[in-house]
């Protein structure tokens, strides 16, 4: 079986990144232009009303992680009534869930001044018009959750990352020109949910209209909806831990240091954000098949080969990503906040990734683990021993600060990363899905691993290559993956591999009159 057994997974792959690299460059030109035209404080404030917001997501329950799963489940056995019972069953809930979220963000937004004591009645107003913006935002999302995870169970991965794309692109455009006209902070929120709203209307039709896709209000099935719930309260604590684990460090911080270092350590968790998105994309699209594979009786050496399969290439993202970190990190930091932080905070920014990172890696290449504990309805277990985990990240962070100041944060993080991912729940894997721990991990980094980090000694020099601009530090990068490059190609990739990247190579037509040359000939030579 080929890592990527279709077209359309192919194609999706590339979107997913393209979307990814779209949303991290909005991202960085976004965050200045804001702070150039709201100012301080009314971007402070749009970040006050949005994290309040962003709690009440949680309710959410993973619906479109739900309906890929069950779905997915139910195509596979061709139970297409089943299938449309269990859809109108779950769409009641999306409502009756919509309706809490509005419930819920009525008194929050009736209690806004006694959560905010310290602003003006000006940004009270803002401040109320962001909020009611942002709950009816919430609750189009919700429903494009549950439409979304339909459309990812019939697997248009195509149309569904390039919907992604378009948003992107879209709320760009509307919030530089929303504040350029001078909606001020409230026109971040009205861009977002006019974009949301209108994607979402797409999706509708294009799931009922399209894909034919049927629901069935029926009576309510506990034995059908009881394995449900049981996903969706793991995916409640999941979110909760989640929520949890990216924000302790920064509380922690700002109760027992100052808040400068809070900045520096929000500054890092940023890019740490981006690094654990990254390789998460390609085992998203492997849910539907994953399900496939459990229904119709896979042993755990197989799914434990298809771990090894993706998991090489998230290494490889993941292994690259953290090399040009530690080449080039302190050029990008100074290139995009050196002007507001002290030399010494950039350098504490980049020791808190290059400390969190390594240990973040082990969860992010076996990340297909998740889908098939989703497969199995196992995934509870994996969210208690996430929530021991939280636990052990607040103990571990109070005494590594106690003990060493505000350096001691990234290393009670990192402690309490290796113990939960690299050991409880690898311990886990192996006992419960029947996975091959130490064969997957031996299958994952061999030869990549060798090709990584003497690229990454090879490139040294260009540590010390001063830069000024943006377009330096791209040169820099580019020689960088280059040389990667060939050198996972000719020493790291295997004849799967190999043909996997020549099939994409082959799609770019400069390539296709590249291949007709004896140097061509000779690299299919290799490959054999």
């Amino acid at each position: 079986m080929s890592l990527i057994n279709s077209t359309s997974k192919k194609t999706a792959a590339i979107f997913s990144y393209v979307f990814l690299a779209l949303n991290s460059i909005s991202a960085i030109f976004l965050t200045p232009f804001l702070l150039k035209y709201l100012g301080v404080d009314e971007y402070g404030l749009y970040q006050m009303v949005y994290s309040i917001g962003q709690y009440i997501l949680i309710l959410d329950l993973g619906i479109s992680t739900v309906m890929v799963r069950y779905i997915a489940e139910y195509i596979a056995r061709e139970d297409y009534e089943g299938m449309k019972k269990f859809s109108g069953m779950i769409a009641i809930l999306t409502l009756l869930i919509c309706i809490v979220v509005i419930c819920i963000g009525f008194v929050i937004d009736y209690n806004l001044e006694n959560i905010f004591t310290t602003l003006s009645t000006e940004d009270y107003s803002k401040s109320h018009w962001m909020f009611n913006l942002m709950i009816f935002q919430f609750v189009v999302t919700i429903i494009e959750h549950y439409i979304q995870g339909a459309i990812n169970a019939y697997e248009r991965f195509v149309f569904s990352k390039i919907l992604g794309i378009v948003k992107i692109c879209t709320v760009f455009g509307l919030t530089v020109l929303f504040t350029y006209l001078g909606f001020g902070a409230v026109g971040i929120v009205m861009a977002n949910t006019i974009v949301i709203l209108i994607i979402t209307l797409i999706e509708i039709v294009y799931t009922f209209r399209i894909l034919k896709f049927k629901i069935k209000i029926t009576y309510w099935n506990k034995a059908v909806m009881m394995p449900a719930f049981s996903l969706m309260m793991a995916m409640l604590l999941q979110s909760v831990v989640g929520n949890v684990n990216s924000s302790v460090d920064k509380t922690i911080l700002g109760i027992m240091c100052t808040p400068a270092d809070v900045t520096v350590y929000s500054i890092a968790a940023t890019i740490i954000t981006l690094f654990n998105t990254l390789p998460t994309v390609m085992s998203s699209l492997f849910q539907p098949h994953v399900m496939r594979m459990v229904v119709k009786g896979t042993n755990g050496s197989q799914l434990t080969d298809l771990v090894i399969r993706v998991g090489r290439w998230q290494f490889i993202i993941c292994g690259a990503f953290l090399a040009g970190l530690a080449l080039f990190g302190l050029d990008f930091l100074n290139l995009w906040v050196g002007s507001r932080l002290s030399d010494g905070g950039v350098k504490f920014a980049l020791l808190i990734m290059l400390m969190i990172l390594p240990f973040n890696m082990v969860p992010l290449i076996q990340n297909v683990c998740i889908s098939i504990l989703n497969a199995y309805d196992k995934r509870m277990y994996r969210s208690v021993i996430l929530a021991f985990m939280c636990v052990l990240h607040i103990i571990f962070t109070i005494i590594t600060i106690k003990l060493w100041g505000p350096i001691g944060s990234p290393l009670g993080t990192a402690l309490s990363f290796f113990i939960g991912y690299a050991i409880i729940l690898n311990i886990y894997y192996s006992r419960s899905l029947h996975l091959e721990i130490c064969r997957m991990f031996k299958a994952i980094v061999n030869r990549l691993w060798i090709c990584i980090l003497s690229c990454t000694v090879l490139c040294v020099p260009l540590y010390y290559w001063s830069i000024n601009t943006w377009f330096e530090l791209v040169v820099k990068g580019l020689i960088f993956i280059t040389l990667l490059f060939f050198s996972l190609y000719l020493m790291g990739f295997n004849k799967e591999e190999k043909q996997i990247v020549n099939a994409y190579l082959r799609q770019v037509p400069i390539i296709r009159k590249i291949t007709k040359n004896r140097f061509c000939n000779i690299v299919r030579r290799s490959n054999k």
